[in-house]
């Protein structure tokens, strides 16, 4: 059995790996915003990923379990010791985001030497360390520029580096890859987190990025700073519970809908459900790819107007509106023939919408008939 960390150790990075969880943690900004009695367990070498939308409290979440931030009720715990006063220098863990957080006058080599000496390694294993790690981030060539001079990819390499040398049980990440040129940034996450998973690390992150998903063991999903939905990314992808599961785990579209009795009314049409989940207003969460061209002879569901379109990862993601200005994203095959200002003839599958309640979303006597405006969008 792995020993609890004792809290004596002088350095936040322990070769301890250990699992972190919160109990009824709440902590409330004087705006007002609240997270709200969180009770999660991270598993150790495990990796969670927490998202939502916009000011959801992923960072404040992160900053909590961190030590950047002190909860006002509740306990956060590392293995089995109770870490509320104790500031990020004294737990163990590595608390990093997209800034480097360096001198600029340092050099390259300067910032790598400055993480590996915090490891009891001899002298030539640092060494070895070192030119490892540069090597892995194409840093060799860049060993003695100041950080200063550097591009917004490079410091990121040399956080990576420094992560890798710091080799922490316990890393805690807030958007780390946020500046990262959008080309180099995933082939960057699946090298660190690969790494990370061969090391036993346990890793707490709030992504830059969907594509990071697929790298995780499970995904927390927050909204308003409550904990609305957690499992796989898999899972919440294929069966989100919330409007902020389906929107942080992939694009969706949300349409308002109104049930009466077993009946949907919806801006994209009108069709029955044997089992309603709820009755009156709410909205129906549809990916993109759940859309299909009709074929010849077929009745459509849908006759939609592309006003933009583009070519992305071999096929057609096309955008266009619906009446009352509600935007509808469709995802077609590569052999579709698109252009701007066509109207196609689409079919669904209404029982692979995800229905939810909204006491938000639009009377039935304001969900229109289903004709897309057309309009120039140059």
């Amino acid at each position: 059995m792995t020993p609890a960390w004792d809290g004596t150790a002088p350095s936040p990075y322990n070769p301890h790996v250990l699992d972190v969880s919160l109990h009824g943690v709440s902590y409330r900004y004087e705006s007002g915003f609240e997270l709200q009695g969180v009770d999660l367990t991270f598993p150790k070498s495990t990796h969670t990923a927490i998202v939502g939308p916009p000011a959801c409290g992923a960072s404040t979440l992160l900053g909590l379990i961190a030590g950047e931030l002190r909860p006002q009720s509740g306990e956060v715990r590392i293995g089995t010791r109770v870490v509320n006063t104790l500031g990020t220098s004294r737990r163990p863990l590595l608390w990093v985001r997209a800034e480097l957080g360096l001198p600029g006058r340092w050099s390259v080599r300067h910032a790598l030497v400055n993480a590996v000496r915090s490891r009891s390694l001899d002298r030539p294993d640092r060494f070895h360390e070192l030119t490892l790690a540069a090597s892995k981030w194409q840093l060799e060539l860049l060993l003695d520029r100041r950080l200063s001079t550097l591009s917004a990819t490079e410091r990121l390499r040399v956080h990576l580096a420094r992560i890798e040398l710091l080799r922490p049980g316990i890393l805690v990440a807030d958007r780390l890859f946020d500046h990262a040129a959008p080309t180099a940034r995933i082939g960057m996450a699946d090298e660190l987190y690969r790494l990370l998973r061969v090391t036993g690390a346990t890793v707490i992150s709030a992504p830059s990025s969907r594509e990071e998903l697929g790298m995780t063991d499970a995904v927390v999903v927050l909204d308003g700073g409550k904990v609305v939905q957690s499992g796989g990314a898999p899972q919440l992808f294929a069966a989100p519970g919330t409007e902020a599961a389906a929107i942080a785990t992939g694009e969706v579209n949300v349409i308002p809908v109104r049930i009466e009795g077993t009946e949907v009314e919806s801006i994209i049409g009108r069709w029955h459900i044997d089992q309603p989940p709820f009755s009156g207003n709410g909205v129906a969460l549809v990916r993109p790819e759940e859309f299909v061209v009709a074929g010849p002879g077929e009745d459509s569901d849908l006759i939609f107007g592309i006003e933009e379109a583009w070519f992305d990862s071999g096929r057609w993601v096309a955008r266009g509106l619906l009446t009352g200005g509600h935007e509808l994203r469709v995802v077609l095959s590569r052999e579709v023939a698109i252009r701007k200002g066509q109207l196609l003839a689409l079919r669904y599958d209404p029982s692979r919408f995800t229905l939810l309640p909204r006491p938000s979303a639009l009377q039935p006597s304001a969900i229109p008939s289903v004709v897309p405006p057309m309009r120039d969008s140059r």
